[in-house]
């Protein structure tokens, strides 16, 4: 199967749901301590080779079976997945060698800090189907602060070569918010692109989301200004707002756990994603995948937020929920300021943005479509002064 193509619009955009993910962790061990790491119960175990195969050929089966799906992905997990480095190459050699009848592509979410050169060498070798996304968070001051370790210089150069589609991640902890805009940008002017996300778990504040909405603005400007940067992905959601009288007031289960994708952890037992596996909740807390009625509309469906009208918009994590929270459906209230933030600056750079543009294509339309009436709504709340669920009256 090709290597994930390259999207060359500046618009976050829907991916196609025929490809079943399977989640393999190939290890509970990490050589770091990020600040921000939710696996609270990692050790040092791994998958065995035979078990992998094992399940990706049972995995491959049931999508030969399927009307749902056509292909699918290979995800190594961890920890760390590259302390497993060794699996890794067998079963990606033994795909390459028909290991499997159904398209195929394997990928891996790393820090980056073990890659060595012989790592590299078989990578490149087989880039166009063992794929890796790096974790990265922004300047070497950033990356001190959330690895807590000084070991955390990665090649980017060598990913981007490699895998110029793929865009560094990088979690968003309360130490280095104040730096935001400038770590973003450090990566961006270098040629690269990344993605951003907040931190779960956090104790986030009213002062937070001031000071998110300041970094966010010095983004804005940045990219308004430089027009050949991609704006980070918090920029460039839609913006979807509902007054009081929706005709939907459910929020939507869209992270396809349990659905289009599955977990399968170091002894084969199956889950609806990593986050409800031992490494994250502990041996007598993880959740079976057939535990989970993950069909049912209202699973993410936290009543509190029912008449907010940023519900569709706000991130929600079955996951994160159960683990602080212990409900699927129970979100972070302390967030709420922080996307509101967001949302405001969002529309800002969205409506400035599409000004700018002499001629607009049909995405380009509906995206200020929606990005006005959104600003509409949200221009009637204060940051500091309203109080969520965010409603209009």
């Amino acid at each position: 199967m090709n290597k994930i193509a390259n999207n060359h619009s500046i618009w976050e955009e829907e991916h196609s749901g025929r490809r079943r993910v399977c989640m393999l962790m190939i290890t509970h061990a990490c050589n770091l301590n990020c600040s921000y790491c939710y696996e609270s119960h990692k050790q040092n175990a791994y998958m065995p080779v035979e078990l992998a195969k094992e399940i990706i050929s049972k995995e491959a089966s049931f999508i030969k079976e399927s009307d749902k799906f056509d292909e699918i992905q290979v995800d190594f997990m961890g920890g760390e997945p590259l302390m497993n480095f060794t699996l890794i190459k067998e079963i990606v050699e033994w795909l390459e060698g028909g290991g499997i009848d159904v398209p195929w592509i394997c990928f891996a979410s790393t820090n980056g800090t073990l890659i060595d050169h012989d790592m590299k060498e078989w990578l490149k070798q087989h880039k166009q189907y063992m794929v890796l996304g790096a974790s990265y968070d922004g300047t070497s001051k950033m990356q001190s602060k959330n690895r807590g370790t000084d070991r955390y210089d990665i090649d980017l150069d060598f990913f981007h070569e490699l895998w110029p589609a793929q865009t560094f991640q990088m979690t968003i902890s309360k130490e280095t918010l104040p730096f935001l805009a400038d770590g973003v940008l450090s990566v961006q002017h270098k040629g690269y692109e990344i993605n951003a996300a907040l931190a779960q778990g956090v104790n986030w504040s009213i002062e937070d989301a001031k000071l998110y909405r300041k970094q966010l603005c010095l983004l804005k400007d940045a990219y308004l200004k430089d027009l050949q940067l991609k704006p980070l992905n918090r920029l460039i959601r839609y913006v979807d707002v509902f007054n009081l009288a929706p005709t939907e007031r459910r929020q939507i289960h869209g992270c396809g756990s349990g659905l289009n994708m599955v977990t399968y952890d170091i002894d084969g037992k199956k889950y609806g994603c990593h986050m409800f596996t031992p490494i994250v909740l502990g041996t007598d807390k993880a959740i079976g995948v057939d535990a989970v009625e993950w069909e049912k509309s209202d699973l993410m469906a936290d009543p509190y937020c029912e008449t907010c009208v940023l519900r569709r918009f706000c991130p929600t994590c079955p996951g994160f929920n159960y683990k602080y929270r212990g409900h699927f459906a129970s979100r972070d209230k302390r967030w709420c300021p922080l996307v509101l933030a967001e949302a405001m600056t969002a529309c800002e750079f969205q409506i400035e943005r599409i000004a700018m543009m002499d001629n607009l294509s049909a995405e380009d339309a509906e995206h200020a479509q929606t990005a006005i009436k959104a600003y509409n709504v949200l221009k009637h709340l204060d940051l500091e002064k309203s109080v969520s669920p965010y409603i209009i009256a």
